[in-house]
């Protein structure tokens, strides 16, 4: 972290794993604010729900203010009691203000905002019990993929780098894209989803009605194989491409055979297709 002068700072502090409707009230605290959070995080055990750089991405994304920064902490490198870290605080970025939520706690020892409150002007907002990053991970991890996206502010997405399947989707007329997601990451709920998908077409991004088959495979990733409905589009292999999954829509069926599988590709479809005009 570069050391920040001759600049006032309103700073906001926090992991935000993802940015759910309970962090606007923290946001809403400043018109221009500058983020600090962390990576590698000792206590954290559970596989995040996006890689560290994608949630970067998305408080860049969802800041969308030329004048606001994010500063990063590996607390693998600078795990600080919180004593030390109050004056790499001052140190470093010495902020005007600095906002967090009441269950904010700091440092390796834990401190909370009556400590740092010792040190600096803090703006403590009280935390929305409605939303949380347990309750996201709960409803992405159990197919209650509507609930995920209703309480968040920056969707909940799956990006991939498209690579070529057994291609048993073509054969059938059904047209797939096939993209995995890390084994280091949340398993989603394996499932049939409806989902919208974006991808670059003719040096633009476009997004298309998807269906999105999501299961799990041997080595721990977990494949999403995307066709675009009422699309036949040339091939894009090689292209990354982004799925948003919006309605869980039935559990993956075993076929028993050729046309049961193109029957059950079908009855998903049909199922989809409701979903779209609803």
């Amino acid at each position: 972290m570069e050391e920040w002068k001759g600049k006032k700072v309103d700073l906001i502090i926090g992991n935000f794993e993802v940015i759910h409707q309970g962090h606007w009230k923290l946001f809403e605290r400043t018109d221009s604010p500058t983020v600090l959070t962390f990576n590698n995080i000792p206590r954290k055990k559970d596989l995040p729900i996006f890689s560290f750089k994608d949630k970067c991405r998305h408080l860049y994304y969802f800041l969308n203010n030329p004048d606001s920064d994010i500063f990063i902490m590996d607390l693998k490198k600078e795990n600080k009691k919180a004593a030390s870290f109050v004056k790499f605080l001052k140190k470093q970025i010495n902020p005007t203000k600095i906002i967090v939520g009441s269950d904010f706690k700091f440092g390796s020892d834990f401190k909370d905002v009556k400590y740092l409150s010792k040190y600096f002007n803090v703006d403590v907002v009280e935390r929305d019990k409605r939303y949380s990053t347990t309750k996201i991970r709960e409803h992405i991890a159990n197919g209650q993929i509507e609930k995920a996206q209703k309480d968040l502010i920056t969707s909940f997405r799956i990006d991939g780098k498209v690579v070529k399947g057994k291609q048993l989707g073509r054969k059938l007329g059904y047209k797939t894209a096939n993209i995995y997601r890390s084994k280091k990451l949340l398993k989603v709920c394996p499932g049939v989803y409806y989902a919208t998908t974006t991808l670059p077409m003719d040096g633009y991004k476009r997004e298309y009605p998807s269906s999105a088959t999501i299961r799990n495979i041997e080595d721990g990733r977990q494949l999403i194989e995307v066709h675009l409905i009422g699309q036949d589009l040339p091939e894009f292999y090689g292209k990354d491409i982004t799925v948003h999954p919006k309605k869980y829509i039935n559990e993956i069926k075993k076929p028993k055979s050729l046309e049961d599988l193109k029957q059950i590709i079908k009855d998903n479809f049909v199922k989809i297709n409701k979903v779209t005009k609803n």
